[in-house]
């Protein structure tokens, strides 16, 4: 990386006068750097913006594209009489068996103990 300049030239003999005003009162409040600063920062994130917006669009048109791929695949399937018109419809959800939760164990002697040894390590709060 190369080394940074202290200070960047503005010709000013090329800014209209409401950009050269504008830029004047930035600079007598010491503040123009920060208030450039905000400015590119604002243009990357919009130009970061743009491109996820971009890859968005890509991905939904790639998607777009799955879907018509299967669509006509299984209207060939169905047409060439490979598969069943059966096979390809959606099972409803009351069909659709549940899963269950594993069983609660419900003891009625509970046997066991505990050594002072085996509770060292927890003394300490």
């Amino acid at each position: 990386m190369s080394e940074r300049q202290n200070a960047f030239t503005i010709k000013t003999n090329r800014l209209s006068d409401e950009v050269y005003n504008k830029l004047a009162t930035y600079a007598k409040s010491r503040k123009l750097g920060d208030y450039i600063s905000s400015l590119i920062l604002r243009d990357l994130d919009g130009s970061s913006t743009e491109r996820k917006a971009i890859q968005d669009q890509k991905t939904y048109e790639m998607l777009e594209h799955i879907k018509n791929e299967l669509a006509d695949l299984k209207e060939l399937a169905k047409t060439t009489g490979v598969v069943g018109n059966d096979s390809f419809k959606e099972e409803e959800p009351s069909k659709v068996p549940q899963l269950k939760e594993g069983k609660v164990a419900d003891l009625a002697n509970i046997s066991g103990s505990l050594d002072d040894d085996d509770l060292e390590e927890y003394n300490d709060f």
